[in-house]
Order: structure tokens, then sequence, then C-alpha cells
């Protein structure tokens, strides 16, 4: 056979480089030509071509390293069986993130909202599954379901591919496309309003179903004869809603009646009407003024939450400052800077603050129980050595993570570590990437049809965030133990790397930029990685 790239072939077979040239489009037309007429007609050839394209990502990354030759076991994926300690290991790590992640976050926050009344059955049912809280819930599922079954179509179209010809492929996945738009989805009964600018349901008129409403300004001064979802800059309730109220907005004023719960996200929110259930705020002040009152709980994460009114259940703030004036039938809960209980105030069950400093409790206050106090010293969290085990427990669900990428996607993981290598391009388009996911998402959320879009958008955001240290990581050890090759020293680099990132991370006064410089680039080197496998797409001869 005569040199790739030259003027004709000598035998109608051809190598494994030359297979390599013609993939990565290095050929001249005619050479090209020629291998793909051939590779019709030659089966072995054909199937070369298929192992070149699914596999040869190992060699693509040792010719971008060394160019000396290269041993066969070090381009060819890891055989089975050969290595049990890294499944074990991966296990291992996977438990022990699992663990700090329930450890650390979910366990202590669960605790802390079973304390004021909350069940960890009944809290994430409210939050997730009741109400008005996510109305759209069924087609976030409906949208999950769908992609579960479409991703085990692909995969079998894949598995099955070489006994279909393409037409008939193309034929099964426009079908099944066909059949699924044709497929009829249930319906909300809902009633849909966008506001030009603003929206308004005057007094006297009354809508008999759930109600969203998208405007500048919206003002309800009838009645919603369901629940209410808003998403306004302004939302002002002075009329009956016999559901729940969920509001995104900058400023809540609720003066009406409310016969579910409230749900608030906004900077300001003042309740100064009849709540039947329960409040939820996580907003920067809240007022429950004198004429508003809650049935049920109150839960709110704000920076100043003040109660004129009464509670007739249970209150846990995690605020900056609260005040407490009136009533509050069961438990307190205050975790913050400030807390401030008046003489007009009147709680009925267990009352607990921690925080720097003492609460403020004046003389005339009524408390059913002395109040548990516990003083928070700040202390540097990395003066613990628990800190540093939740570190090396994170390191190693980040080195599993990228094991499993590498051994399940080796192109995408090595084109992206490449790709890592033009830093200044790489962080500017993960930044470009990273505003344009967020604000995507967020028009995809506000405009209420969307809104399972946005969620599963933000979702795939968050895992790219993650995964966005693996690629950074890989970078830095090759530059540190230099481009060998094999699974085994990319391994070894990524080890490195994810733990220089993790020790940089702890330091605490460059912990954010750190963090947001990796995420950056790792982001814009996997949206680079993933623009040059569609430019640089090859079809197969069928």
């Amino acid at each position: 056979m005569t040199d790739s790239g030259t003027s004709h072939i000598e035998s109608p077979h051809f190598d494994e480089m030359t297979g390599l040239l013609y993939l990565e489009q290095q050929l001249d037309d005619v050479r090209s030509k020629g291998i793909q007429s051939h590779a019709n007609t030659c089966e072995s050839c054909r199937e070369l071509l298929r192992v070149l394209k699914n596999e040869g990502v190992w060699l693509r990354e040792a010719m971008l390293g060394d160019e000396e030759p290269i041993p066969a076991r070090l381009i060819g994926a890891p055989a089975k069986g050969t290595a049990p300690w890294g499944w074990m290991a991966a296990l291992g790590f996977g438990a022990a993130g699992a663990y700090t992640l329930w450890s650390g976050f979910v366990e202590p926050w669960m605790s802390q909202a079973s304390d004021v009344g909350f069940t960890q059955g009944n809290l994430m049912t409210m939050l997730f599954f009741s109400g008005a809280f996510w109305s759209g819930w069924g087609d976030v599922l409906n949208l999950i379901e769908f992609m579960a079954v479409a991703t085990l179509g692909a995969v079998a179209l894949w598995a099955l591919r070489r006994y279909f010809r393409r037409q008939t492929t193309v034929a099964a996945v426009t079908g099944l496309l066909g059949l699924f738009l044709m497929t009829p989805f249930t319906a909300h009964a809902a009633e849909t309003e966008r506001g030009s600018p603003s929206y308004t349901l005057p007094a006297g008129q009354e809508i008999k179903t759930d109600l969203f409403v998208t405007a500048d300004r919206t003002q309800i001064d009838g009645d919603v004869d369901g629940d209410l979802v808003a998403f306004s800059h302004e939302v002002e309730v002075n009329g009956h809603v016999k559901g729940d109220i969920l509001a995104f907005t900058a400023e809540l004023r609720m003066n009406g009646t409310v016969d579910g719960n409230v749900r608030v996200f906004s900077q300001s929110a003042v309740v100064n009407g009849a709540v039947a259930k329960n409040l939820m705020g996580f907003v920067g002040t809240l007022d429950l003024a004198e004429k508003g009152s809650v049935g049920g709980s109150a839960t709110i994460f704000s920076s100043n939450g003040v109660f004129n009114g009464p509670v007739k259940g249970d209150v846990m703030a995690f605020a900056h400052e609260i005040d407490l004036n009136n009533l509050v039938g069961g438990n307190v809960k205050v975790r913050g800077e400030v807390f401030r209980i008046a003489s007009t105030a009147q709680l009925s069950g267990r009352t607990v603050f921690e925080g720097p400093k003492e609460p403020d409790v004046q003389s005339g206050a009524k408390l059913a129980t002395p109040m548990e106090v516990t003083m928070r010293r700040p202390t540097p969290e990395y003066s613990t050595a628990r800190y540093y085990l939740h570190q090396l427990f994170w390191w190693g669900a980040a080195f599993v993570f990228g094991m499993v990428l590498l051994l399940v996607a080796p192109g995408v993981f090595l084109d992206a570590t490449s790709q890592a290598k033009n830093v200044g391009p790489a962080m500017g388009i993960g930044l470009l990437f990273f505003a344009g996911a967020v604000f995507g998402g967020f028009i995809a959320c506000i405009t209420v049809v969307g809104l399972s879009v946005g969620i599963v958008l933000w979702l795939i955001l968050a895992v790219a965030i993650y995964t966005s240290q693996i690629y950074v990581g890989e970078w830095i050890g090759e530059k540190l133990l230099g481009a060998a090759v094999g699974t085994g020293a990319i391994l070894v680099r990524l080890a490195l790397g994810l733990a220089i990132i993790h020790v940089i991370a702890a330091i605490p006064i460059v912990r954010v930029p750190a963090s947001l410089v990796v995420v950056m680039w790792g982001l814009g080197a996997h949206v680079m990685a993933v623009q040059k496998r569609m430019r640089q797409q090859t079809p197969l001869p069928a």
C-alpha cells in the first residue's frame, strides 16, 4: 500500500491509520471517495470504520501527545474484570459521597423542619406534590417519562442499526415521533392570562378554575375558585382565592382571603389578610400585619421578618432579624442574628433560638416554656476534622464521576480535555453559555407552559457545572504529569487535578473566584468539544 493521501490504492483494503485519516477528514477528495466507495462493498473495511469511529479517541489523544509508537494494550479500552479494585473504589467513594450529602445537608435540614411540625413525608409532599407549589409538576413527569422512553428507543435503534437499512430507521423514527405528537396529553383545567402590560380581575368577577398570570402588575379584586399562580413585578390580592397562591414577584401585597396556602418568592411581602392554611416565604422582608393571620404554620427564609398578626401553628424562621409581636399557637424555632419578642407576644409552644446574640425578650411577653438558646460562635469551618473528611469525600465522588464519564463517553471526555487547553476562548464561551442557559431557563419558566422545560434545562446546567471540574482537573494533571496515554494514566492525572482543585477551593479567600474560573473554563471546554464533534461529524456508509 502506498503512503496515505497519495495517487492511488494498490490494495482494495486500507489500514487503521488510513481509516483514521479518513474519519478526521485529512485525506483529499479523490482518496476519500475511493475509501467510501470501497467500504460500501467491503464488510470488513466498513466494520473497521465503525470501530475506529467509536474507539479511536484513544489513538487520537495519543497523537496529540507523544509521537512515539503506542502499544495496542494502551490504546484499547480496559478489559473486563482486569481491575476490580476500580469498581470497589467507585462503590466506596459513591457511598461516602452519598453519606456526606445526607449527613451534611439533607438530614440537618429535615430535622430542623421536623422540630416545627413538619415530618419528612408531608414536608416533601407539601413542597413538591401538593397545592399550587408545582401546578405543572405533571408536565415535568410527562417530560421525564418521554425522555426515558425516547432514550430506550434510541439505544434499541442503535443496537439494531446493522439489521436495518437507513431508510427503514428514518421511517421508524419519523413514525414514532408522529405517534408521540398525536398522543393526547391530559390538560390542566386552568385559565392563562398575559397582561399587556398589566392584568386586573375586577371585583364581582369570578374565575371558575385555576388562574395563571404573567404580567408587569397583577391585581386580583375578584374571586378565584382555584389556585392563583402569578409571575409579575407586583402582585396585589384584594379578593378571595379559594385555593393556593404561588407568586414569583418583586412585591406581594395580600389583603384578601386565601382558603389554602401562600407561597411567595419575592423581595418583599406584606400579608394583611387571612391565610387559612400555611405561609411560606423566600423573601427579602416579610410583614405579617396586624390585620393579617395565618391559620397554619409559617416558614420563612428572609433577611427581616415581622409578625404583628397571629399564627395559629408553628413558626420556623431562618433570617437575619425576626420580631414576634402577637400570638403563636405552636412551636417557634428561629435561627438568625437578631431575635426580638415584644411584650404583646404570646408563645404557646416550645421556643428555640440559635444565633450569635442573646434574644431580646421584653417584660410582659408570655412564653409557655423557658426559651432554649444555643449560642453560635463563629468558628472557621476549616478548623474541624469533619470539614477535611467531607472534602475527601467530595473529591472521591468527583473522581468516581469522572471515571464513569471516561468509560462511558471517552470521546466527550478526551475532546473536552483537549479543548480545555484553549484557556481564554473556553472561559469566554463558558460564560456566554452559562448566561444563556440561565436566561433561557428563566424565560421558559415565566411562560408557565414552558415551566417543565425550564426546570429540566436548569437541571442539565447543574450537571454540566459539576462536570466542568473533571475537564479542568484532567488538564491540570496533564500539565504536571505529562501526556502519557492509557486509562490508568488518565485516571491518575484526573485524581491529581481534582485534588488540587479541591485544595484550592478549601481556601476561604479564593474559594469563590477559583470555583467560578473552574466552572466557566470547564463549561466552555465542553461546549467547544461538542461543537467540534458536530462540525466534524462524518456520515458512515450504509
